[in-house]
């Protein structure tokens, strides 16, 4: 096999010893360091690299929605849905890792000097794309044209038919996502996106997991109407046209279907045709990257301060305007940072988002059913307990060998790091949260008093929750520890405490709500609630900076 393929390399102009180590190479390369590291909290260096983690995800959500639409949905709709899932999740793969898979400029430091012709480069890096594109390919592929084989009017040719309409649709997706993106070039834009896309296959097993107790908790059969009846709008989407063919191989076969089928692979054969010249003459043209150096001097006005917007009137002293710079600049940058200390904010999100598709946001001053009124009066106070898990989170950093310069600093206030670090949290993420939910109670309950006193409240609260983290969850000072794999959710027992404190203000609150004597005593409390905890973390960050004053 390998030397009829050797021979086959060699009559194509192909170096076939330099094309099986440069394609072991890359495989062993991709393998094992990818973008998707910060969506599988892996590492190169782990025995299951973070594609494998990758694949795993890809089979999990085929599975789901395979087996939460089998036996209650017709062929169609069981082909769309999936199909359509794999059209994206093939498309944001290639996306995220397309310079490392597809084209890598890199390469051009290591194999430069060597004489390795582009024609085997080419070659190299087209088996290496072929092998990662095939294993998405076959993880979301395979469960669902297995499963589809049960279904009620399903007929023997629906497994052909549909692995013939995944690989047309992910084929074409794989070549306009590499067209589209060999046209881009590099973009520092494209590099922020791939950090949220590498995301979109645990999004879309949580979409799929509690679409699911949803659908088998409706009664109505709602899902399953939609996808009997669809919209007239859901004709002109391409993967419709591949689940109508599917569904006509499925259920009436003929000749037209063979030939429908003929012609998919033909405009398939095309694309990866033009392609393969496309990518080609790209790898051909690659030249050394060379360095530009830009000098950007400091105005003499900002010298000696932080220019970073909110920054110099929000934060007191330096040591808080460097906690508040470090903050932003830090989450801004560091994605595996951002994922981390955001991830409780999803909580909320759920909370708000469940109960206006159930119904059940009622405004607590007004309506006292518990069944209408839990989830809004939970959403307050879920917002206040992201807050410790964030400020905790902000201890670990990617670049904590840079601390010596915070430990080593002349720190007259150390509490000052901390209460930048807080008041960042504060500004670009608590107030725009609370913003955002006193929008969506007011358009909800119409009642603009309550919809202001509630987010007050928990904008109120999230302050003393950031007090109480630096007092009793932060470990050491901002930024300054390596990444906690495995611990990002803070001491259990802090988390515990503060949590029985939220569940008793929010019985408080479900009872109380509509007595002006309640927001009162809350605000009132929080804000007594300030003066203990900040004076316990200043203590707490002088012992951590070593006693400074």
């Amino acid at each position: 096999m390998v030397g009829w393929l050797a021979s086959l390399l060699t009559a194509q102009g192909i170096d076939a010893r330099q094309f099986f180590a440069l394609t072991k190479a890359f495989l062993l390369s991709d393998l094992r360091g990818l973008h998707y590291t910060k969506a599988t909290g892996t590492k190169p260096s782990h025995v299951v690299s973070p594609l494998f983690w990758v694949v795993g995800q890809c089979l999990t959500l085929s599975a789901i929605a395979s087996l939460v639409l089998f036996m209650r949905v017709e062929v169609f709709f069981f082909s769309f849905v999936n199909l359509s899932l794999a059209v994206v999740v093939i498309a944001t793969t290639v996306l995220v890792e397309f310079q490392e898979v597809v084209l890598n400029p890199k390469d051009l430091m290591i194999l430069g000097p060597r004489p390795i012709s582009p024609r085997t480069y080419t070659a190299a890096r087209f088996a290496n794309l072929l092998l990662y594109v095939a294993m998405m390919f076959l993880a979301l592929t395979i469960q669902p044209a297995i499963v589809g084989i049960g279904l009620r009017d399903t007929g023997p040719w629906f497994a052909p038919a549909y692995l013939l309409a995944s690989f047309t649709g992910c084929s074409v997706m794989v070549c306009l996502v590499i067209l589209g993106l060999a046209a881009l070039g590099n973009s520092e834009t494209l590099e922020g996106w791939k950090t949220v896309l590498a995301w979109t296959q645990i999004i879309l097993i949580l979409v799929a997991g509690y679409g699911a107790q949803m659908m088998f908790r409706d009664k109505k059969s709602q899902l399953e109407v939609w996808g009997a009846f669809p919209p007239a709008w859901i004709e002109y989407l391409p993967t419709t046209w591949l689940a109508r063919f599917v569904e006509q191989a499925s259920v009436t076969p003929s000749v037209s279907t063979l030939t429908i089928g003929g012609l998919m692979l033909l405009f398939t054969a095309v694309c990866l045709a033009v392609t393969v010249r496309c990518v080609a003459y790209l790898y051909k043209s690659m030249q050394p990257l060379t360095v530009q150096i830009r000098h950007r001097p400091m105005k003499p006005g900002t010298l000696g301060g932080l220019a970073f917007g909110a920054g110099h009137p929000l934060a007191r002293g330096p040591e808080q305007r460097v906690g508040f710079w470090l903050c932003g600049k830090l989450l801004w940058r560091d994605g595996n940072l951002r994922m981390r200390s955001l991830l409780p904010f999803s909580m909320p999100l759920a909370a708000v988002a469940l109960a206006i598709a159930t119904g059940q946001f009622a405004n607590p001053m007004t309506n006292h059913d518990p069944a209408q009124v839990t989830l809004p009066i939970l959403a307050v106070y879920l917002i206040a307990l992201s807050v410790p898990h964030l400020i905790y989170n902000l201890t670990f950093n990617d670049d904590h060998d840079a601390a010596w310069l915070l430990r080593c600093a002349p720190l007259r206030q150390p509490i000052g790091l901390g209460l930048g670090v807080a008041k960042a949290v504060m500004f670009w993420i608590i107030t725009p949260t609370c913003v955002a939910f006193a929008g969506v109670a007011l358009w909800q309950w119409g009642d603009p008093v309550a919809a202001l006193l509630h987010a007050s409240l928990a904008w109120l609260l999230s302050w003393v929750m950031a007090l109480a983290a630096l007092w009793l969850a932060v470990p050491d000072l901002p930024f300054s520890r390596a990444p906690d794999r495995g611990g990002s959710t803070g001491p259990v027992l802090v988390t515990a405490a503060l949590s029985g404190l939220a569940m008793q203000w929010g019985a408080l609150h479900y009872f109380f709500a509509a007595s002006i004597i309640f927001w009162i005593a809350s605000f009132v409390v929080a804000l007594l609630l300030m003066i203990p905890l900040l004076k316990k973390a200043d203590d707490r960050f002088r012992k951590l900076a070593g006693g400074m004053a």
